[in-house]
Order: C-alpha cells, then structure tokens, then sequence
C-alpha cells in the first residue's frame, strides 16, 4: 500500500482499524435493523467498494459475515440471560423468520438455539479448568497430529478452542471448530493443505459462558494465523495470543464445547451437574480433530 509522504504505515493501519471499529460498532447498536452495505459505509464514511475491501483486509471477515456473528453472539447472551422464545430473539437480533435464524444459529454456532440455551446455561458457573481436567482425563491418542500449536503463556487448566478454515475459501465460509486442553502443545489433526487458524484460549478460572457468551475481557484470549500442514511429516507453529480488539469477531465456537459436556454428562437435566458425573468415555476425543 502506498502512503502520501509524511503519513507512515502504521498510522494508515490505525486509521483503517479504527474505521472498522466505528462500523462494528454501528453494527452492535443496529442489530434488529435490515442494515446494508451502503448504510455501514456511510458510517465511515468510504464508498461501499473502498470500505468492503478495508473491512475484510481488517476483520478477515466480510462485513456480512461480521454483522451475522454479532447478531449469533447477541442472540447467545438473551438465550442464556433472558426467557425469551426463539421467535421473540430472532426479531430481536434481525430476522424476520424464526426458522432462517434458527438455521443461521446452527451453522455459525454448531448447535441449535434452544440445544444451546440448555448446556449454556448448565455450564454458566462452572471453571474451564473442570473441562479441561476431564479432557486430560480421556487421555486419547492422536494419531499423527499433522501440527502442534505453542500458544504463549497456555496453562493445562486453559480450554482452547482451534478453527480452521481452509486458504482460498471465502471469508463466509463456516469454520470447523474442536476443543481441547491447554498447555504447552496443543496437536491439531487435518488433511494436508494451507489454512487460516483461529484460536480462542479460555483461562481456566474462567467459565465458558464469561468468555464465549458474556465476551468479558479478561476471560479469554485470541489468535489467528495462516498455517501450513505438510502432506508428509509434521509441523508446529507459534500463535501469539492477545486480548480481543474491537475489530476482533465474536468467539462463535461453542457447539463443540457442548458436544464435550454431552459426553462427560450425559442428557442430565440443567442444574443437576457438580462436576464430572462420571468418567469420560475411553474414545472421546481428547483433541482437535478437523476433516
């Protein structure tokens, strides 16, 4: 890119940022409105072109796909908060068909709303380091794990979270997410090929709703990067983890979350739970594993 003399890269780069910034944050305080590209430019204001091409360079996301994940984490937070019906929430968060948000629900958070508002609410009080403590538990060979992540600062007591997109799809495509324990090697299994790799770092002191539903800040990390896996041997790479920014989506990935808890709890009726209700089965997986 080039820059007028006097202007450096990084103020370019802040000033970008922070235009994406106020359009994200346009988009928080509009969500029930049928908001449109040009109605998010002139926010900026940038011509609807210019300001699609900075959005994406900025989120590596769409502004479609940013404000569809917004209304997903909002739609979370009145599931587990509020008593809403599905209905009276997917109005709330801009649908005008029930059965369209429930579908857009499912994709982007793996489970459906009312399966979510269940296990949310059944994990609501209880630490991270349960979760990854059961995971450890299993102690399930991997086979090959083609790539090994070192997450800075992880702790075993941590829950990460690994997505996978594969290099080349579009920025809308739904990412494959999987869980695992934290610690100092994090192995991820997939086919071979070039992938863009997001990972969420849930502190173990946290709970998966503070991070996941409630997005407080303390409670959790990110990281993203563009990874190679090898079509023979083994890689490993370094991701460097920070707070979330503002220009930083919502952490969508709980569906897998809830599909850990199924597996250390069965179908038991919310609230019941203290912990691990019995071991976990010897074939549960114990790491992330993306076909």
């Amino acid at each position: 890119m080039k820059t007028t003399p006097g202007v450096t890269r990084s103020t370019v780069d802040h000033s970008r940022a922070a235009a994406a910034a106020r359009a994200i944050e346009y988009m928080r305080g509009h969500l029930a409105e049928p908001l449109q590209l040009a109605d998010l430019a002139r926010v900026v204001p940038f011509s609807p072109f210019h300001f699609h091409r900075l959005f994406r360079d900025v989120t590596s996301m769409t502004p479609a796909r940013f404000l569809a994940a917004l209304r997903m984490a909002e739609a979370r937070r009145l599931l587990l908060h509020t008593g809403l019906t599905v209905t009276a929430i997917s109005g709330y968060v801009g649908y005008t068909s029930a059965g369209t948000f429930t579908t857009q629900f499912t994709r982007l958070v793996g489970t459906s709303p009312g399966h979510f508002r269940q296990l949310a609410r059944l994990l609501a009080g209880r630490p991270c380091h349960v979760l990854a403590e059961a995971l450890r538990r299993a102690g399930t060979e991997v086979v090959r794990p083609r790539l090994t992540l070192h997450l800075p600062d992880s702790t075993p007591d941590d829950l990460v979270l690994v997505g996978l997109r594969t290099a080349g799809e579009s920025s809308d495509a739904s990412t494959a997410w999987a869980v695992s324990a934290g610690g100092t090697g994090v192995p991820v299994v997939a086919r071979p090929g070039t992938y863009h790799t997001r990972v969420v770092l849930v502190r173990g002191h946290s709970t998966v709703a503070r991070a996941l539903v409630d997005e407080e800040p303390t409670s959790y990390l990110v990281g993203a990067s563009d990874l190679l896996l090898p079509q023979d041997g083994r890689a490993h790479a370094r991701i460097t983890i920070q707070p979330p920014r503002p220009t930083d989506p919502p952490a969508l990935a709980i569906g897998p979350v809830c599909r850990l808890v199924e597996t250390l709890i069965g179908r038991v009726a919310p609230g019941r739970w203290s912990g691990p209700a019995r071991p976990v089965p010897r074939h549960a997986p114990a790491t992330p594993a993306i076909a």
